[in-house]
């Protein structure tokens, strides 16, 4: 079977801080490049650094705590609210109080009644917030958000991006973001990458969406307008 490349000649750096969109048709390549920085893929070539360290170089359950991902369409396991949280126990040190369950579902604005909610049956904005829950147990530094509003209506992803966009700023995360709908993050973010089959074709602050330079991008946005 012939390789194929996904990804090329990909180069750049994320500030402790930051909230970074990478943008980008279906196929761009958004996931595999997230997929890569949690360490769940590894590269064919080049190197990842992470704190300035090689990404392979950090024990992987120390790196899976320190970056957390949310996929865009969050797996939740047979059981209650409470036990997929619980889930994140296997991989820490900590056993979870009750408060401190409650305590990270106040953070996604969810009630104590959901601990005892069958999880499989919640809402798709539900599964995101109890995704998130889960990941912000591991007291993360960077958040990984892999169309985290693809599923959802525009009213509840807007919501959802309010939410990241409160967390980032009260638990000082560093926050990437893909996603194809500009429009709905670009008030969110202070970076943006434009990924068009599997190549950066522009990068900078918001106003590379305001003010393309590229015909790629230009069409890009476009047709997301459309």
């Amino acid at each position: 079977m012939e390789a194929v490349t996904i990804l090329n000649d990909l180069s750049f750096t994320i500030n402790r801080g930051d909230t970074l969109a990478v943008l980008g048709p279906s196929g761009a390549g958004k996931t595999s490049l997230l997929r890569l920085l949690n360490g769940m893929d590894s590269p064919s070539s080049g190197h990842i650094f992470f704190d300035n360290k090689l990404l392979e170089d950090h024990p992987i359950l120390e790196l899976r705590k320190n970056i957390g991902m949310v996929f865009q369409s969050p797996a939740m396991l047979k059981g209650s609210v409470e036990e997929n949280l619980r889930i994140t126990e296997r991989w820490s040190d900590n056993v979870f109080s009750t408060d401190k369950l409650v305590t990270v579902l106040e953070y996604v604005e969810l009630s104590q009644r959901f601990l005892s909610k069958n999880a499989q049956s919640l809402s798709g904005g539900e599964k995101q917030r109890v995704a998130l829950a889960r990941v912000l147990l591991n007291y993360p530094s960077v958040l990984l958000l892999d169309e985290p509003t693809a599923n959802l209506d525009p009213k509840l992803a807007k919501s959802i991006i309010k939410l990241f966009s409160d967390l980032q700023k009260g638990l000082g995360l560093t926050v990437l973001i893909s996603s194809h709908n500009h429009s709905l993050i670009q008030n969110f973010v202070n970076r943006v990458i434009v990924l068009i089959d599997g190549k950066i074709i522009e990068e900078g602050n918001v106003g590379v969406l305001s003010n393309p330079k590229t015909k790629e991008v230009q069409h890009f946005l476009l047709d997301e307008n459309e």
